[in-house]
């Protein structure tokens, strides 16, 4: 799946991210990247039987490290029932699951996760496929523009197959905490 391929399904969910925030402004502080980047927040042969059990995992590590607060897990897959993230791309299969509403979100992070067994979630846009998805990015984010800073880096990381294959053969939080800082900043 190209970058293009990706933006153009991205572009179908524009809408939910120009809404106003649920409760008030919150800041749109710049943040780098590699500051979202946490091997406590790098999980490997995730064993789960849904995309539901799979966020309820990635939000609970994030809740114990205090990037967020109980509820996050529950905003996630309600926005990723009305807005599917699997991403088709070439190889590895990808899901970039977030929140509508940052209520529960304490300080920005990105939670990754590669599954021991593929779990499906459903194509981002028209949200009819199954995607089997192997890795998975969750995005906990502190405002729109933030959020779109973060997608946009994740998009172009995406749609290089060679990357991908290359996430897909790492096994320890500091070789993929090494990958995503080089490729992604």
């Amino acid at each position: 799946m190209t970058e293009e391929e990706i933006a153009g399904k991205m572009d179908v969910q524009d809408e939910v991210l120009e809404k106003p925030i649920e409760r008030g402004e919150v800041a749109q502080e710049e943040v780098a990247i590699e500051d979202l980047l946490h091997t406590e927040l790098m999980l490997f042969d995730v064993v789960v039987d849904s995309k539901e059990e799979l966020i309820r995992v990635l939000a609970n590590r994030a809740e114990q490290a205090g990037f967020v607060e109980p509820g996050y897990a529950e905003d996630v897959i309600e926005r990723e029932r009305q807005f599917p993230t699997g991403l088709p791309t070439v190889g590895l299969k990808v899901a970039v699951p977030h929140a509508m509403t940052q209520e529960h979100v304490n300080k920005p992070a990105i939670v990754t996760a590669r599954l021991a067994q593929p779990v499906l979630f459903k194509e981002m846009g028209a949200g009819v496929a199954d995607v089997p998805v192997e890795l998975v990015f969750m995005l906990v984010a502190k405002g729109d523009k933030q959020h779109l800073a973060v997608l946009q880096k994740l998009i172009s990381l995406l749609s290089d197959p060679e990357a991908l294959r290359v996430l897909g053969t790492l096994t320890e939080p500091d070789e993929l905490m090494r990958e995503l800082t080089d490729r992604l900043t």
